[in-house]
């Protein structure tokens, strides 16, 4: 999907997704134990949920979806964040990364911003769900309605 198509939708989303996304992330938040840590959502559309968090960015690739939001949001690409390495405690994507170019080099990023947890959410009918799989075959996941929830703790070594 071309991001035109989000820019497209963005009046409608949150009325469209809000129940539904809502749940996912309450799920991320309660499979991490998300407390006051700092937030980066990839992915984040409108962000409307952003409240759930103490301290969230978030970054999307659609500036009409970005637009609707309130939270703290920046215009970029899952595959290039600009980030510092290891600059969030969690990073979270919430039914994004199926539309992702390079969803191979976006979770290479997303690892790189992180130093503590990482939860990625996607979307059980995408045809890229099995490559996908592979690539995160390493974390735990839990499947909800729509999604496959794969997330992880990172453990770094000193």
């Amino acid at each position: 999907m071309d991001m035109n198509y989000y820019d497209e939708i963005a009046s409608g989303y949150d009325e469209l997704h809000e129940e539904e996304q809502s749940k996912k992330v309450n799920l991320i938040i309660e499979l991490l134990d998300i407390g006051e840590e700092k937030i980066l959502d990839v992915g984040c559309g409108t962000a409307f949920y952003s409240e759930l968090f103490n301290d969230y960015t978030g970054i999307d690739n659609s500036e009409g979806m970005l637009k609707r939001s309130r939270a703290n949001v920046f215009f970029g690409e899952a595959e290039n964040l600009p980030f510092e390495d290891n600059s969030f405690d969690t990073v979270i994507s919430v039914s994004a990364l199926q539309n992702v170019e390079n969803y191979e080099e976006a979770i290479n990023e997303i690892k790189r911003v992180t130093n503590k947890k990482i939860a990625i959410s996607v979307l059980k009918k995408s045809e890229k769900i099995d490559e996908i799989k592979k690539l995160l075959n390493d974390f735990e996941t839990y499947e909800e309605d729509k999604d496959i929830i794969f997330y992880k703790l990172i453990k770094h070594t000193e």
